[in-house]
């Protein structure tokens, strides 16, 4: 019975890690503040360069496996290669990470709805066909992709989202909930805001409202808003939702949606701990301790009748 004790304690050590769910991750970055053919921007690049930081130290993404384009690097040519790249590098139990800030352009078409693109740094919104990335391209490279999830985090406002809406499961209804979420295909996006509106960025934050609320919510762990320590790409977007529409006097709405009808999520492991908190964590310990404590006491009781009979 006493070697019970560190086969228990054995068995609550163990911590599900980023390596038990993805065998690698990856990620492009994308900063432009100088544009050849639109206006500048101020913060584009600090934004880029903040998410390259948390996804190297805070979420173990190999640095080799992180590429970043910013300015005159990132053209039409140099997107679509390095989205080339990656999509062919990503394994099937592989995450990938898309990061865009810069202008996003909305085209009305002719027989009604919208298209959205992506401006590279050559990019010509009069020639948008020709010099921009269209948004169900996205989707298309996502779709070609064996990655187990993907998730694109677009800082730039349009029309014409490439998703399929934002339903999911529910984390306090489903049973096994993380298991699922882990185990089924993700291809989600998350973007600054909808067409009309515009990116908001202050001197004061040194960003723009999106990734200033990305990076706390990343960095400080403030999108664990069930407080599991993980942080999925739903869990984001409403926490990003809400301090955007703070930050701007409602001028900017993040906009979130699912890229396939799969019900996967993009996932971040808070400090790579455990899914159980800490004070979970010291709860079940202690009940543990009591079991144990209690399992003794019965070996004690019967080892004590066992030598009464033998009397």
């Amino acid at each position: 019975m006493y070697k019970l004790l560190p086969i228990l304690l054995v068995a609550y050590g163990l911590a599900v890690t980023t390596e038990d769910i993805y065998d690698n991750s990856w990620a492009l970055i994308i900063g432009i503040n100088k544009y050849e053919n639109a206006q500048n921007l101020n913060y584009a690049v600090n934004d880029a360069k903040s998410i390259h930081s948390i996804l190297v130290e805070n979420y173990d993404f190999p640095i080799d496996n992180v590429k970043m384009l910013l300015n005159e690097k990132a053209t039409y040519n140099n997107i679509r290669k390095q989205f080339s790249e990656i999509s062919k590098s990503a394994e099937h139990n592989d995450r990938v990470l898309i990061f865009f800030a810069g202008h996003g352009e909305t085209l009305d078409l002719p027989g009604g709805g919208e298209k959205g693109y992506l401006l590279p740094y050559e990019g010509d919104s009069e020639e948008l066909y020709l010099t921009a990335m269209p948004m169900n391209e996205l989707r298309e490279i996502a779709l070609m992709s064996k990655a187990k999830h993907i998730l694109y985090l677009i800082d730039a406002c349009y029309g014409g989202i490439a998703a399929l809406g934002s339903r999911g499961l529910d984390a306090k209804k489903t049973p096994n909930y993380i298991h699922k979420i882990t185990k089924n295909k993700a291809r989600q996006v998350i973007t600054a805001g909808g067409r009309g509106e515009q990116v908001i960025e202050k001197s004061e934050w040194g960003h723009s409202a999106f990734t200033k609320n990305i990076n706390l919510a990343l960095s400080n762990g403030n999108g664990d808003l069930n407080g599991d320590n993980v942080i999925t790409a739903s869990e984001l977007s409403l926490y990003i939702h809400d301090k955007v529409t703070i930050d701007t006097d409602n001028q900017q709405t993040p906009q979130f949606g699912q890229m396939i009808s799969q019900e996967g999520e993009f996932i971040f492991f808070v400090s790579d701990s455990s899914y159980i908190s800490i004070n979970e964590k010291d709860r079940k310990f202690n009940e543990l301790m009591k079991k144990y404590t209690a399992l003794e006491k019965q070996v004690e009781y019967l080892k004590g009748l066992n030598e009464l009979q033998d009397l």
